[in-house]
C-alpha cells in the first residue's frame, strides 16, 4: 500500500512536470528570426536640401524616396507579436522624433514571408500583412524645438540625419529583434549657393553702357551647377521684374531639353552648365543702339521635391553701338533686310533711308520684334509661301 501510494505520487510529479513543460512551452513564442534592410534613394541621400514633407508618407503620390526590406528566414514558422519601433535624430539636434507600434495591435509575418514597403505606401500598413499598423509618439521635446526655429522653412538644415527602425517581439520594447538605421544630409547645404553678377552692366539705373554687340555674361557661381540667363529689352510702363517674369514664365530655349521660344522682347533665354556665356551671333535677337536691357541669372539644384531655384539680382546696360541711322549699321537687321530686299538693299543704304518700323495687320512692330516679324517673313519666302514684290513710291 505504501509502494503503491509512492508510485501515484511519482506519477503525479512526472505528470504535473510535463504539463508545466508543455503549457510553458505553448505560452513563449519562438525567438524570431528576421532580417531587416533599410535603404535611401539616391535622390533622397545626394540631395542638397530635403522638403520635410518627402519625408513622410505620402499616400503613393511622390518620388520612392526610402525603402524598407523585411523578410522572416524561418520558412516553416509564424513570426507573431511584433512591433515597430521608429527612432528619426541628427548629430546637431539629437533625437527628434519616437514613434512606437500602439500596444495590443502588433503585427505577424508568415513563414518565409518577404516584405517591400516604402515611403509611399508603408502609411496603409505594410504590403501582404493583413494586421493594419498605428502608431503612437511623435516629436521630442528637442525635436519640437527644432521644428519651431524652422519658422515655416520647407527644407531641412545642413546636419546628418538617421532614421533607425527597430523590430521588437512583444510590446515591452525588451526583445530587439530586428534593427537597422539609414543616414541621409550628408551633401545637404544651408542654401543655395550665393553668385553674383559680374559682367556687362552694373545695376538697375547705373547708366552704364556698352559697345560689344557680343558680350560675354558672368557671373560667380558654384562650380557644376546650373544657370538659366535670362536677357530682356526694356519696354515703357514695364518694370525690370515684370519683364523678365514674363521671360522666365516660358521654356529656355536651348539647355536641358528647353525648346521654347522667345518672347517678343525677350532676346535669350538659355540654361548654361557654367557661369558664363558668350552672347551669340545667330539664333538670338540682336542689340540695337540706344536701347537698355536687363538681365537675370538663375541658380537651378535639384532636390528631393523637385527644382529648386534661386534668382540674382537684376542688372542693367544700355548698348551704344553706332547711332547711324544707316539700315547697314543696325546689327543683325542689315543681314535680314539684305536677304528681304535683295538688290535693291545698297541703293537704299547709300540714300540715307532709315528702317523705322514692320507693320503686320495693323500692328506696329519696331527694333528687335520687327527683326522677328522680318525673319518669319524670310522664313516664308524660303518655304515659298509668299513672295516680295518691292515698289517705291
Amino acid at each position: 500500500m505504501e509502494s503503491q501510494m509512492k508510485k501515484l505520487q511519482e506519477f503525479v510529479i512526472t505528470a504535473t512536470f510535463f504539463l508545466l513543460c508543455t503549457l510553458t512551452a505553448h505560452s513563449v513564442h519562438a525567438q524570431a528570426d528576421i532580417s531587416m534592410r533599410v535603404e535611401v534613394n539616391e535622390t533622397l541621400a545626394n540631395s542638397k536640401s530635403i522638403n520635410i514633407k518627402s519625408l513622410v508618407a505620402n499616400d503613393g503620390k511622390g518620388p520612392n524616396l526610402f525603402r524598407m526590406y523585411l523578410i522572416n528566414k524561418n520558412s516553416t514558422e509564424y513570426v507573431n507579436n511584433l512591433y515597430f519601433e521608429i527612432l528619426i535624430s541628427s548629430d546637431k539636434v539629437g533625437p527628434i522624433a519616437e514613434v512606437t507600434q500602439v500596444k495590443g495591435q502588433p503585427f505577424s509575418l508568415n513563414p518565409g514571408q518577404q516584405v517591400f514597403a516604402t515611403n509611399n505606401n508603408i502609411s496603409n500598413g505594410l504590403p501582404g500583412v493583413e494586421e493594419a499598423i498605428e502608431f503612437d509618439g511623435g516629436l521630442t521635446t528637442e525635436g519640437q524645438e527644432f521644428v519651431n526655429n524652422l519658422g515655416g522653412a520647407t527644407t531641412l538644415p545642413a546636419d546628418n540625419y538617421q532614421i533607425q527602425i527597430n523590430i521588437y517581439q512583444g510590446s515591452g520594447l525588451q526583445n530587439k529583434v530586428a534593427s537597422d538605421m539609414a543616414e541621409v544630409g550628408a551633401s545637404i547645404t544651408e542654401k543655395i549657393q550665393d553668385f553674383y553678377l559680374l559682367t556687362p552692366g552694373n545695376e538697375v539705373g547705373s547708366a552704364t553702357s556698352i559697345a560689344n554687340p557680343y558680350p560675354n555674361f558672368q557671373w560667380q557661381g558654384e562650380t557644376g551647377s546650373s544657370y538659366r540667363l535670362i536677357i530682356v529689352e526694356e519696354r515703357n510702363n514695364e518694370t525690370p521684374e515684370s519683364l523678365l517674369d514674363g521671360a522666365k514664365s516660358t521654356s529656355a530655349t536651348r539647355g536641358n531639353g528647353g525648346t521654347g521660344t522667345l518672347v517678343g522682347y525677350e532676346m535669350l533665354d538659355r540654361i548654361v552648365g557654367q557661369s558664363n556665356l558668350q552672347y551669340p551671333n545667330s539664333g538670338v535677337q540682336d542689340f540695337v543702339p540706344g536701347k537698355t536691357y536687363y538681365w537675370r541669372v538663375i541658380g537651378l539644384r535639384e532636390t528631393s521635391s523637385g527644382l529648386e531655384e534661386k534668382e540674382s539680382e537684376i542688372w542693367s546696360f544700355t548698348f551704344t553701338g553706332n547711332s547711324s541711322n544707316s539700315v547697314s549699321e543696325t546689327p543683325g537687321m542689315a543681314r535680314v533686310l539684305e536677304s528681304v530686299l535683295g538688290e535693291q538693299f545698297n541703293q537704299f543704304d547709300t540714300e540715307g533711308y532709315s528702317f523705322e518700323a514692320v507693320v503686320v495687320d495693323g500692328r506696329v512692330y519696331r527694333d528687335g520684334q520687327a527683326l522677328q516679324q522680318l525673319r518669319k517673313l524670310m522664313r516664308k519666302v524660303e518655304n515659298g509661301e509668299v513672295s516680295i514684290v518691292i515698289e517705291r513710291q
